[in-house]
C-alpha cells in the first residue's frame, strides 16, 4: 500500500499517553510520493478531535504526529496521503487502576457465594495470590478484566486447598481411588497467559 503503518495500527494506552502515528508514503514504484499527509482522529463520543494533530517529515518517505489521549475509549486515526492512499489506526485508551478499584476482601469475599471462611482467612488468600500473580505476571496500571478474575480465581482455590493440605482427593464409595489434584489451574493459566512474564534461562 502507498500508505503505510510503521507504528502500531492496533494498541491500548493509557489516558494521559502520547498516542504515535507514523506513516511510510510512496508512489506505487516504491520511492518517496512527497505528499505530507492529513490526519483525523475520531474520538470515542464519535465526534472528531480539534485541532488534529499536526504531521511531521519524520526522514526520506516517513511522517510522524502525536495524539494526546485525554479520555477512554476507543479512538480512530484516518492518516491520508491525497492522491496516494491512507492508513487507519485504532487505541484504546484506559484509565490508570488506583489502589482502591483493585480486587479487594468484599470482592474476593462476594466471588466466593456462599461460604464459612472468615474475613481473616479470605484476606491472608487475596494477599498471598496478589504475591503470586505479581511474581508471574507484568502487571500493567490498567488491570485488566483477565488479570482480575484469574486472581480471584486464585484466592478460591488457595481458600479450598486448606483443606487439601497434601493436595490429595480423599477416594469414597463412589469415586474409587484418591486423585492427586494438579498443582496449577487451567483456567487461572489461560487468563494470565497474555500477561505472563518471559523466563529466560
Amino acid at each position: 500500500m502507498p500508505v503505510t503503518a510503521v507504528s502500531s495500527a492496533s494498541s491500548q494506552r493509557i489516558v494521559g499517553d502520547v498516542w504515535p502515528l507514523v506513516v511510510e508514503v510512496v508512489d506505487l514504484d516504491g520511492t518517496s510520493a512527497g505528499v505530507t499527509p492529513t490526519v483525523t482522529v475520531t474520538l470515542p463520543d464519535g465526534s472528531q478531535a480539534s485541532p488534529a494533530p499536526t504531521v511531521e517529515s519524520s526522514g526520506w518517505r516517513c511522517y510522524t504526529a502525536t495524539y494526546a489521549l485525554t479520555v477512554p475509549g476507543r479512538h480512530i486515526a484516518a492518516v491520508t496521503a491525497t492522491g496516494v492512499g491512507r492508513a487507519d489506526f485504532a487505541v484504546q485508551a484506559v484509565e490508570a487502576t488506583p489502589a482502591g478499584r483493585m480486587p479487594q476482601l468484599q470482592d474476593a469475599s462476594s466471588y466466593l457465594g456462599a461460604h464459612s471462611y472468615t474475613d481473616d482467612d479470605i484476606q491472608s488468600a487475596l494477599d498471598a495470590e496478589t504475591d503470586a500473580q505479581r511474581a508471574v505476571c507484568l502487571i500493567p496500571a490498567y488491570y485488566p478484566a483477565d488479570l482480575r478474575d484469574a486472581l480471584l480465581r486464585r484466592v478460591k482455590r488457595n481458600l479450598a486447598m486448606r483443606r487439601l493440605p497434601l493436595a490429595v482427593q480423599q477416594a469414597d464409595a463412589e469415586a474409587g481411588s484418591s486423585t492427586v489434584l494438579p498443582p496449577w489451574d487451567t483456567e487461572v493459566s489461560r487468563l494470565e497467559k497474555p500477561h505472563r512474564r518471559l523466563l529466560i534461562a
